[in-house]
């Protein structure tokens, strides 16, 4: 087994791929158990397309009729009411070029998104006017985040540029706060995390980036290190708290993951490889599945870490410490369980009661219109067909008070759907940031 400088084993699923699960194509439609509710044209989404449920409206960016075409009339974030389905408001960029949106966020009134046309942007949500836009060096592709940053008690605004830099806004007025220049956000754009990483009462942010590669050497048949990292960078200052290098591009997003008295930020990059930091930025573990990774990790109840179609155990009994690396590696005996559906998944896997069993499930989607619901410990239940495929992650709520919840679908066919369920249970893990 080659190893890297930190003594770290790459390549290979994890451990032994011990179920596979048979009928590998779906028999029904999702709407012959889940009804349509309704149903509007909004554009194309991606896998860093997140939606928002706030006083009752559902926010979602869009690219548009094509994700390629500038001057595209469909480009914009689009206000829905979540009981109906009818568009309230379609905020559009006034002004020509490529204006496509993937992430937003809401705080304090105010919608917050980033566009292809280099400029990020705030808006009012009562009167629906621009409040102020921050010209931006190139795309800004992820999800925003919002925190507290300085004094003013009014929540500020921090978010990745394609191969630039981090970038932190004052809420109010929109002016530069801090930059950080050290690593630029790789193509993918991962979305940040908020979280206290060095204890001082300000927010910090998790994510990735690329800077300089640490090794020219070759591992196997790839280099040893493209100059990518996973990262915590000040909120107060900007400054990088630790990087951590990783095996390639980041394109997932990260999850905190509370293991007992410790936390854990986790990282996939798109080689598969998944690696778990600590606040103090040390390597704790690492685990390594396959190729092509755009779904976000995430954690059931149960402890079983959910990866595109299917979970692995993650206890800490599933996991041996390298005496060279001082690192936590899977067992032999860690087994990835999945549900064998067709098609790449870009969107991250759900958590939640979606049948009304008493018990969590996964629910995913593929690029290909398939619809899986798993055990959370991997195994397929169902699979459904969907009219088209999709790349952004579903979002589960009940958005329209009745008290069971709904699953929402933006496709690449340009429709956000609405589905019934009959399950009154509150979603685990429900949406995208």
């Amino acid at each position: 087994m080659v190893k890297n400088k930190i003594g770290l084993r790459l390549g290979g699923i994890v451990g032994l791929l011990a179920l596979f699960c048979a009928n590998t194509y779906a028999q029904k439609e999702l709407k012959s158990v889940f009804p349509e509710k309704w149903k509007v044209k909004i554009g194309v989404s991606t896998y860093r397309t997140n939606m928002v449920f706030h006083q009752g409206k559902i926010f979602v960016g869009s690219n548009g009729e094509d994700r390629n075409f500038k001057n595209d009339k469909l480009d914009g974030v689009y206000e829905i009411d979540a009981k109906t389905g009818k568009i309230v408001h379609h905020y559009e960029i006034p002004f020509s070029g490529d204006n496509d949106v993937n992430g937003v966020a809401i705080g304090d009134g105010k919608l917050f998104f980033g566009t292809d046309n280099y400029y990020f942007f705030c808006y009012d949500l009562k009167t629906k006017e621009e409040l102020w836009k921050f010209h931006t060096p190139y795309d800004v592709e992820s999800c925003p985040q919002l925190a507290y940053l300085n004094d003013d008690k009014i929540l500020d605004v921090a978010f990745n540029v394609e191969g630039n830099s981090f970038f932190a806004l004052n809420g109010q007025t929109g002016e530069l706060l801090w930059e950080n220049k050290e690593i630029e956000a790789h193509n993918g754009n991962s979305a940040p995390l908020k979280f206290d990483v060095n204890g001082d009462g300000t927010m910090d942010f998790i994510t990735s980036g690329r800077g300089s590669a640490n090794s020219d050497e070759i591992d196997g048949f790839k280099m040893a290190h493209y100059g990518d990292y996973n990262l915590a960078i000040d909120g107060k200052t900007g400054k990088t708290l630790w990087a951590v290098a990783t095996g390639a591009g980041v394109h997932a997003s990260p999850f905190i993951y509370q293991n007992g008295a410790t936390t854990e930020f986790l990282f996939l990059d798109s080689y598969g490889q998944l690696c778990s930091i600590n606040k103090k930025g040390e390597l704790v573990r690492l685990v390594n599945f396959g190729y092509d990774n755009f779904s976000s990790p995430s954690m059931t109840k149960d402890k079983h870490l959910v990866v595109g179609r299917g979970a692995l155990e993650f206890d800490d009994k599933m996991f041996e410490k390298d005496i060279e690396s001082g690192v936590m590696r899977s067992k032999n005996d860690a087994k990835y369980l999945f549900n064998e559906v067709d098609g790449r998944i870009s969107a991250t896997t759900m958590i939640a009661d979606v049948l009304a069993r008493n018990s969590d499930q996964l629910i995913g989607v593929t690029e290909e219109g398939i619809v899986f619901i798993s055990k959370t410990t991997g195994e397929k239940i169902e699979n459904f067909k969907i009219p088209a495929g999709a790349e952004a992650s579903l979002f589960i709520e009940d958005i329209d008070g009745d008290k069971f919840l709904e699953i929402l679908i933006s496709d690449l066919a340009g429709n956000l759907t609405c589905y019934k369920t009959k399950s009154k249970a509150k979603a685990t893990f429900g949406r995208f940031r």
